[in-house]
């Protein structure tokens, strides 16, 4: 499929006389700052048969149709279909080139920018969350001291309230080196991952219950990894989350740490199961769904990211109907992060 065209119009000394909107666009390069300019000091001179196209156009006074032209750019070429065709101007002596560029392919730099648009469009999206959140967030640990204090002979209210303030104040900690630097500098440990489910499996409890959803979970004999604890408890969270809203009243999920080996190397699989509803297969991977489904591609794609962070990838089994089955893999022995 081809792309869209770019145009331009020399006089016959070759000096720019109009500059299209797409090719603004495309060159950076506004018509104030081009017109009466050679086009070659501006765009890649356009040969064919080692002399400027431009200059044989007008000198034969023929169109020339160029296919496939090969234009130079930073890393590697772009392939387009050129038109060159001199005609007189109604107002002018002089005759007119214009330029009809239509790309067959893209620069490689150009594609990478456009591919990383939706990740720019994210962390947009995420710094004004980050600030949108802090206010109400200090709302809710407000309330949850006070409970605490109010209700302190209820066991089992404390631990609950106990957890909540513990996971506001991680909260907003991350919130605040988020918006002051990059998580690069995201504090890593070592962590035993069945002791963060173990954590979990609490802080969900009420959920489930009060959906009606049965949970299992079993815990293998896995070693410590390191880690950001906040980032693998909301990877592991995110999953949870959409397993239990594919879920209706009735429906089990099953939690499950283990070993594996693949490629050579040592894994801990964490694999979380549900027998929902199940992920349609263009939404496991398409980066452009990630806010499709009620924003459980986007909750997936953050589980994805994490996990690459560190070394780590994501398998997703789901059968429409019958349910979904997904591993988290984290190799034993990293111990890098990134941002993500």
């Amino acid at each position: 499929m081809k792309e869209r065209s770019y145009g331009f119009s020399t006089d016959n000394k070759l000096r720019i006389i109009t500059w299209g909107e797409e090719i603004t666009e495309l060159t950076q390069q506004s018509p104030a700052s081009v017109l009466g300019r050679k086009y070659f000091d501006v765009f890649p001179r356009i040969f064919v048969d080692g002399e400027d196209g431009l200059s044989l156009s007008l000198k034969t006074k023929k169109d020339l149709l160029i296919k496939e032209y090969c234009f130079h750019c930073f890393r590697g070429q772009i392939k387009a279909d050129v038109l060159i065709s001199s005609s007189k101007a109604d107002d002018r002596k002089s005759p007119v080139v214009q330029v009809i560029v239509s790309p067959l392919s893209r620069c490689p730099i150009e594609k990478k920018l456009l591919e990383a648009q939706p990740f720019i469009d994210i962390g947009k999206t995420a710094s004004g969350l980050a600030h949108g959140v802090r206010n109400p967030l200090n709302a809710i640990k407000g309330a949850v001291v006070y409970l605490r204090g109010k209700y302190a002979a209820e066991p089992t209210l404390i631990e609950f309230a106990k957890i909540m303030e513990e996971e506001i104040s991680r909260l907003d900690n991350f919130i605040s080196k988020f918006l002051s630097r990059s998580i690069e500098d995201t504090e890593t440990a070592n962590v035993n991952i069945n002791t963060v489910l173990k954590k979990i499996s609490v802080f969900t409890a009420l959920q489930a219950h009060t959906a009606h959803i049965k949970t299992l979970y079993e815990y293998g004999d896995i070693p410590e990894i390191r880690i950001s604890a906040f980032q693998l408890e909301q990877a592991i969270l995110n999953v949870m989350n959409n397993a239990m809203e594919a879920m209706c009243a009735g429906g089990q999920l099953s939690v499950r740490t283990g070993l594996e080996k693949l490629f050579d190397r040592d894994f801990i699989v964490i694999e979380i199961s549900d027998t929902g509803s199940g992920i349609h297969e263009s939404k496991k991977n398409d980066r452009k769904s990630v806010a499709g489904e009620g924003g459980r591609g986007f909750g997936l794609f953050i589980v994805r990211e994490v996990l690459k962070s560190y070394g780590g990838h994501l398998e997703i089994k789901s059968e429409r109907d019958k349910g979904t089955d997904v591993r988290l893999y984290l190799p034993i022995g990293e111990s890098r992060g990134r941002e993500i």
